[in-house]
């Protein structure tokens, strides 16, 4: 059925009917309504470079073919909640100038919302994409709402910009298209909500995924040199976004050295530190939380605040260089991993509270 470049005055309703047949609505001007709700297409249905002056009502509908809506023009409310799209579903280019709902409704197959203007605040409440999402170039002048939406593909924020987005991280992580604005604007509006949680995984993501991308303003040595540097500062802690992961390895440091210690000989019979020490000083036995204690103050003094270094041990049979570095070192990494650590919980657990 074709009704292209004709103009429907009063209301419509199609309500509840099932067309088997492709329609055709291009260039069709609907001054008043339009109803229909629960209405199913089993053919194409085209409404291209259409325009709804008034509601517009899609609510329960189905689409079986492709629904094109591109560059059609709602001047008032578009209503698609619980609609179902089974085929492809194009609004490239399109206007809503009312409140846009697509609430708890079905994307089957990709959804285009490119270069689209929503002027009104814009519902994908529990929207569920099951192929890919796209949204580049759009503007959203009011909110932007995506709570509890589903995504099972990818989703594409490519100079989409938007006044709030509601959404959390965990909803769109693994599905969105790397895209160094998209990501950016992201993290601003997660901290504006103050989702700092996402936000802190939402730049995770981003300096995995830049680690992949080139980067033109390095040259190929200084590239190669940062993207090597940047795995260290990703498993460490979490590029200042996961202070556990500063406090893991520094546990395990201790605990290595403190077995490192141990097979040394520290506070064994060949332990000749009591030797040197100034009278009254005590010196640690050949006991394990002795040891661990030892690692520990030693990993402590790196930073040089609040703990001295303890005396270097002079083991009988070891060598004096050997274990003057292998001291040094981990107070080097005592002092490392206590400035990442001190950086992850200013960047997140004191910034929370």
């Amino acid at each position: 059925a074709e009704f292209k470049n004709c103009t429907i005055e009063g209301d419509l309703s199609l309500k509840g009917m099932t067309i088997e047949l492709p329609v055709y609505f291009d260039q069709a001007v609907f001054r008043d309504s339009v109803d229909f709700a629960s209405t199913i297409f089993n053919g194409d249905v085209h409404f291209g470079h259409s325009e709804f002056h008034k509601d517009a009502n899609f609510m329960r509908s189905k689409f079986n073919g492709h629904a094109y809506f591109g560059d059609s023009e709602f001047k008032d409310n578009a209503n698609f909640i619980f609609s179902e799209f089974n085929g492809p579903a194009s609004f490239m280019l399109s206007e809503f100038n009312g409140s846009a709902y697509f609430w708890g409704s079905k994307f089957n197959g990709d959804a285009g919302f490119i270069n689209d203007r929503f002027y009104r605040d814009t519902y994908f409440s529990d929207v569920v994409f099951n192929k890919d999402a796209s949204f580049n170039g759009s503007l959203f002048k009011e909110d932007l709402i995506f709570e509890n939406a589903t995504f099972h593909r990818k989703l594409s924020l490519t100079r989409t910009r938007y006044d709030e987005l509601f959404v959390r991280w965990h909803d769109i992580a693994g599905h969105l298209v790397y895209d160094d604005a998209a990501y950016m604007s992201l993290m601003k509006n997660f901290n504006g909500l103050g989702y700092f949680e996402d936000h802190d995984s939402c730049y995770f993501q981003y300096r995995k995924e830049h680690r992949a991308e080139p980067w033109p303003a390095a040259n190929a040595g200084e590239e190669w040199l940062r993207k090597l540097i940047d795995y260290p500062l990703e498993w460490f802690y979490g590029y200042g976004t996961k202070p556990f992961n500063a406090l893991l390895f520094s546990i395990a440091i201790v605990l290595v050295y403190a077995l490192f210690w141990w097979r040394q000989g520290l506070g064994g019979p060949n332990d000749m530190t009591p030797s040197v020490l100034p009278g009254g000083e005590e010196w640690i036995d050949n006991d394990i939380l002795d040891i661990l204690g030892f690692s520990f103050t030693v990993f402590l003094s790196g930073t040089r605040l609040f703990i001295d270094p303890p005396l270097l041990p002079l083991i009988q049979g070891r060598s004096r260089f050997w274990t003057k570095w292998a001291f040094i070192f981990e107070r080097l990494l005592g002092a490392l991993f206590s400035i990442l650590l001190f950086i992850a919980i200013c960047g997140t657990i004191v910034r929370s509270s």
